[in-house]
């Protein structure tokens, strides 16, 4: 029996030893997670110390950590030095943000799904290339290694980024979401922990909880990432490596200054611990900052998708690998897809190559711009942090105001936007705020209403 009573004793979790073959340190890691994902236990409720659940149960405290960590492992629950054990914010959340089917009564402000018109340069290029007498040739796999035509538009593609790169450092995907799964599952095998902003895209997480990869979030001195976040990983969480959205952060919307990359990106090169730089909206930016990768050229890896700024249906993304670890991911890629098609592989080349994707870039970022300006006479006085060639918006809910709910109420009133719980990672609660895509609705009419429901809900 326990030495102490536990009667009167305030604990956020009681767990029961249950009657099964099933080990204890099993059933107790089932009960913890029912009633993490059945709203028992709320995120960022701090759980009881190990030895005062072991004392609780009367059972030894290795199987309590035994517990813990399973969970831990699931993204259930994170640890904090000195501050114990709590459910994470992001526990009960779904992985991915959904993409609702086309609905008159859901105005789309939730997944960003850039404008189907401009698709139309790459779709009256693809027409020409089909009249080709050769074109069948282009419904085989594609080349490994890559042509010199593909190398060379891959190195102007991260050209526009400022990045020099060449033939050992490029590398293609079938899309980001497949890059980050590759360069993760090369880099951090059996698991391990990555550091990454306290609010980040949602597809990193769900890659994370498939590999059993701990995602930690950095601490932030006066809002920012400095060398003290990074150490204080490094010791304390004993991190692999970092994560980082440097331009437009999915989704709170900052952009990292050129100090704060450059310092990154030494701090990565003197522990040599890789830096994943997802580059994904970088692009809309007219002239965009040096990138990380460029500070750091044996331990940084840049990905760049040609999806969300090309076509999305383009399902294509460019790598910039350093040498040490261009094998390893380059031979988890061919593992995954084998190639990327060779059609989208010559429709990429010869737009970048032509000149066309120029132009496809062009139209973007004024389309971005006209979204800005409607936003901002509509919206004018609503708190939300965004900038000029941003596709997306981070809208600050009132003090009293739960985002999950928020997101919930404005779905009802039909308008569908982005909770901030979708984006925690760690311990922290969510703050109160949402994000909202400005661009997903492509009619500027229906935009405009959503812009207008989202003041009316506001106001609610």
């Amino acid at each position: 029996m326990p030495v102490n009573s536990f009667d009167e004793y305030p604990m956020s979790w009681r767990p029961h030893l249950e009657d099964s073959d099933e080990p204890i340190y099993l059933s107790l890691a089932r009960q913890l997670q029912e009633d993490i994902l059945s709203g028992t236990l709320t995120p960022g409720t701090r759980l009881p110390p190990q030895r005062e659940l072991a004392d609780f149960l009367d059972i030894n405290l290795s199987t309590i950590t035994r517990a813990f960590k399973l969970c831990e492992e699931k993204g259930l629950i994170c640890s904090a030095v000195g501050r114990g054990t709590y459910v994470a914010a992001d526990a009960a959340s779904q992985g991915m943000i959904g993409i609702n089917a086309p609905s008159k009564k859901i105005i789309e402000m939730g997944a960003i799904l850039p404008n189907p018109d401009i698709n139309k340069i790459a779709s009256n290029f693809l027409a020409s290339m089909v009249k080709e007498p050769d074109f069948y040739k282009l419904l085989q796999y594609g080349t490994v290694p890559y042509d010199d035509l593909q190398v060379k538009a891959a190195c102007k593609w991260l050209s526009y980024l400022g990045l020099t790169s060449c033939k050992n450092h490029i590398l293609f995907s079938n899309g980001s979401q497949n890059a980050i799964f590759a360069v993760l599952s090369s880099l951090f095998q059996g698991g391990g922990k990555l550091a990454t902003m306290p609010m980040i895209y949602p597809g990193l997480k769900m890659v994370a909880k498939i590999l059993g990869i701990q995602l930690v979030a950095l601490p932030l001195y006066d809002g920012k990432i400095t060398e003290q976040s990074l150490e204080y990983v490094r010791k304390n969480q004993n991190v692999k490596g970092f994560y980082f959205i440097p331009d437009y952060n999915n989704p709170t919307n900052e952009v990292m200054d050129v100090e704060t990359r450059k310092m990154i990106g030494n701090y990565a090169t003197k522990y040599q611990m890789p830096v994943i730089e997802d580059a994904i909206y970088s692009l809309y930016i007219p002239n965009p900052l040096p990138t990380i990768t460029s500070f750091t050229e044996e331990y940084g890896i840049l990905i760049s998708s040609v999806s969300k700024i090309m076509a999305p249906g383009l399902r294509l993304a460019v790598l910039h690998v350093p040498t040490q670890y261009h094998l390893v991911i380059g031979n988890c890629l061919y593992a995954m897809q084998i190639t990327s098609p060779a059609l989208m592989m010559q429709l990429f080349t010869r737009l970048v190559l032509s000149g066309q994707f120029e132009e496809i870039r062009r139209l973007r970022i004024l389309e971005i711009e006209k979204r800005h300006n409607t936003l901002s006479r509509i919206c004018k006085g609503l708190p939300i942090v965004t900038d000029l060639h941003s596709p997306i918006g981070w809208l600050t809910l009132p003090k009293d105001c739960n985002p999950d709910a928020f997101e919930e109420k404005a779905l009802q009133n039909g308008l569908h936007l982005c909770s901030a719980s979708r984006f925690m990672v760690g311990s922290a609660l969510a703050p109160n705020a949402v994000r909202l895509s400005l661009i997903s609705e492509h009619s500027d009419t229906r935009y405009e209403e959503g812009l207008e429901l989202l003041k009316k809900i506001m106001e609610l």
